[in-house]
């Protein structure tokens, strides 16, 4: 019976592989020259993204003021009610101390309460970024910018408000 068994294990396995193999994508062939242009750009983007997105260095959850505090690679402190993350409401103070950082410095999580937070998504909710930064960013002065309002002004500048469009509106009679 166990010869059986096992005999049958092996035909099925033989034609699973030979099945699979048809329907399995194939491993990506790269040469050493490819795999380090690709190493080069992923360490430039890494280095980009931590010049420019919060990275945490430290985090505590502060029991007596109930935040949790997180100080920045920058050398910003910022602190946060565990209540506005989803997950975190009505938590233990025990199970919120056990905060840790992620990785790359990005985000923060309570393996516990298997929560996980981008601490840029924190940034932005918490400032109302999404609100007011457009209108701020749009009044940013950049090479561009520079470049396409001369561009206008050789096209004679924005177009003069004609006496007809003065603002005044006349009912169809004239009057």
């Amino acid at each position: 019976m166990r010869e059986k068994h096992f005999g049958l294990f092996r035909r099925t396995s033989a034609v699973s592989s030979r099945n699979g193999g048809g329907f399995m994508a194939k491993g990506a062939r790269r040469d050493d020259a490819e795999f380090e242009r690709q190493n080069e750009a992923a360490i430039r983007e890494s280095r980009e993204a931590d010049r420019i997105e919060p990275r945490a260095q430290a985090v505590t959850y502060d029991v007596r003021r109930g935040l949790v505090v997180v100080e920045l690679c920058s050398g910003f402190t910022f602190c946060f009610p565990p209540e506005r993350v989803a997950g975190l409401e009505g938590a233990a103070a025990a199970d919120l101390g056990r905060v840790e950082i992620s990785p790359s410095g990005d985000g923060l999580h309570w393996d516990e309460l298997d929560v996980h937070a981008s601490l840029t998504g924190l940034v932005v909710e918490s400032l109302n970024l999404r609100e007011w930064a457009p209108r701020l960013m749009g009044q940013v002065r950049s090479p561009a910018k520079a470049r396409a309002s001369r561009l206008n002004g050789l096209k004679g500048g924005r177009p003069r408000r004609s006496a007809k469009s003065s603002g005044s509106v006349k009912s169809p009679s004239g009057t």
